[in-house]
């Protein structure tokens, strides 16, 4: 996933969550995230407190979400190396 809202969207599915199930974990409302997954609100805009909200709501990390790694797994063995 290349946009932080195609890994908001990717990390929702994989989680089984609906977008109205992810709008009441992060309180972030449904229209707002269907513009953010779709890319018709530009993920890069987003506020910090609203991107570390859904990293929450989706359990994992906000350097995550805005792509600081390409994937989970690079983000945990970055992780796992930084505590070594």
């Amino acid at each position: 996933a290349d946009s932080v809202g195609e890994r908001i969207k990717t990390l929702r599915l994989e989680r089984g969550y609906t977008l109205r199930a992810l709008a009441q974990r992060s309180g972030i409302s449904q229209g707002t995230l269907s513009m953010i997954e779709n890319d018709t609100r530009d993920g890069e805009n987003l506020t910090a407190r609203t991107i570390r909200r859904l990293a929450k709501a989706l359990g994992t990390t906000t350097d995550y979400l805005v792509g600081m790694y390409k994937d989970e797994t690079e983000q945990e063995e970055f992780l796992a190396a930084a505590v070594a």
